[in-house]
C-alpha cells in the first residue's frame, strides 16, 4: 500500500522537471501564464512563473504522481493568479461587490453609468455563465487547462499538447465541456422563461 508521501513527487524532482522543459514546453508554460494574467496582481507572465517556482521549491505546491507536469503547473498558475494575496486592492473591492468580473481602476467610474444598457446586462450574464463554468471545473486541472487553451485559441494538436493528454482523452474532455455548456444553457433558458 502506498504511503501518502509516495503520491507526490518531491520538490527536487519537480524542480528538476521544471528545469528540463523543452523549448516547446517552455513556450506552452509562458502561454499558460499569460492566459492567467488578466485581472491578477502579477505584472508579467514571468513573474507568475517565478512565484510558482518559489511555491514548488518551498514545498507549498506538490505535484501528484497521477498528473502530468503540464496539468500540475497549469493548476498552480491558475491558483496563484486568482490568489487574493496577489490581487490588487481595486480588484479585491470589485470582486467583493460584483463577483469576479475583470474591472480595472479606469473602468470603475463608468460601471455605474452603464448599468441600464443591454450591453452591460449581456456582459454580466456572460460573466456569470463563465464563473459558473469555471466554478464547476475548479478542482479539475484538465478541464481548467482545456478552458485556458480554448481561450488562447488553441485547437487540435496544440490544444492536446497544452493539456498534456492523448487524442482520446481530449475528446472526452470536449464531450464533458459540451455537456456542461448544454446544462448551463438550459439553466439560463429556464431562468429567462425559455425552454
Amino acid at each position: 500500500m502506498d504511503q501518502p508521501g509516495n503520491w507526490n513527487y518531491t520538490a527536487d524532482e519537480t524542480l528538476s522537471t521544471f528545469r528540463g522543459l523543452s523549448a516547446v514546453e517552455q513556450r506552452n508554460l509562458l502561454a499558460a501564464a499569460r492566459a492567467c494574467l488578466a485581472g491578477s496582481g502579477f505584472a508579467s507572465a514571468q513573474e507568475l512563473i517565478n512565484e510558482a517556482w518559489v511555491r514548488i521549491a518551498d514545498g507549498r505546491r506538490k505535484w501528484r504522481k497521477n498528473k502530468t507536469f503540464a496539468q500540475f503547473i497549469g493548476g498552480v498558475l491558475r491558483s496563484l493568479a486568482t490568489d487574493d494575496d496577489f490581487l490588487p486592492e481595486e480588484r479585491k473591492l470589485v470582486r467583493r461587490h460584483n463577483g469576479s468580473s475583470i474591472v480595472t481602476s479606469e473602468h470603475l467610474d463608468t460601471v455605474a453609468m452603464e448599468d441600464d444598457s443591454d450591453e452591460v446586462i449581456r456582459k454580466q450574464r456572460n460573466e456569470e455563465a463563465l464563473c459558473a463554468l469555471e466554478a464547476r471545473f475548479d478542482d479539475d486541472v484538465e478541464m481548467g487547462l482545456l478552458l485556458l487553451g480554448i481561450r488562447e485559441g488553441r485547437i487540435g494538436e496544440a490544444l492536446r499538447e497544452f493539456i498534456g493528454v492523448d487524442a482520446k482523452r481530449l475528446e472526452a474532455l470536449r464531450t464533458r465541456l459540451t455537456r456542461e455548456l448544454r446544462k448551463l444553457a438550459a439553466a439560463y433558458g429556464a431562468k429567462e422563461g425559455r425552454s
